[in-house]
């Protein structure tokens, strides 16, 4: 599973979330809460806001990452799929091609990449060769999924920049044509 260490569950890229836990691992989730909150008990709602933020560009960064090996791989699949037929044997071919793309020891392909930032999910399926719908043209699927991928880079980069404006759109309130030093302090409170 591809995740970074975040103990708000903000901004990582998971492949599949579980749909339900094991008995043990919700005693281990309860527990891990109430050490949370043991380890944080001075920390104001605005250091929580800036670790979370930090953590969802540390997701974000992940999942930049991951979807540009994966894109690169994509490229080198449809080079090698136009270049022969599409048979079983050829299908494994690139799928052993596909299962190589790894992102922090983990496999990119035959899994779903999710990452939450900014209140928002953005999720990007990545599915090996071989399942890809055999109605369509492999390169053509290939394609797309690339066009995905730059799609979904896209969202990342308008979710960072809306993660990043001060909570509550404070800026809405200062006039920084003319400058003024008590609003310029209001702006660290």
């Amino acid at each position: 599973m591809l995740t970074s260490v975040n103990p708000y569950g903000i901004g990582n890229i998971y492949s599949q979330k579980p749909t339900s836990l094991p008995k043990e691992a919700e005693v281990e989730s309860q527990v891990q809460t109430t050490q949370e909150t043991q380890e944080l008990p001075n920390l104001s709602k605005e250091a929580l806001e800036i670790r979370k933020f930090s953590d969802g560009i540390k997701g974000a960064n992940e999942m930049i990452g991951a979807m540009q090996i994966a894109d690169i791989t994509l490229n080198a699949l449809s080079a090698k799929a136009k270049d022969m037929e599409i048979n079983t044997t050829n299908l494994d071919t690139l799928d052993s091609v596909a299962k190589a793309a790894q992102f922090k020891n983990e496999p990119l392909f035959g899994k779903e990449l999710t990452l939450n930032l900014a209140g928002e999910n953005v999720s990007l399926s990545l599915p090996l060769p071989s399942q890809i719908n055999k109605e369509d043209s492999l390169v053509e699927s290939l394609s797309q999924k690339h066009n995905e991928i730059g799609e979904k880079m896209s969202k990342i980069s308008s979710l960072i920049e809306k993660a990043s404006l001060p909570l509550g759109g404070a800026t809405q309130n200062y006039d920084f044509e003319n400058f003024d030093s008590n609003s310029f302090k209001n702006l660290f409170r």
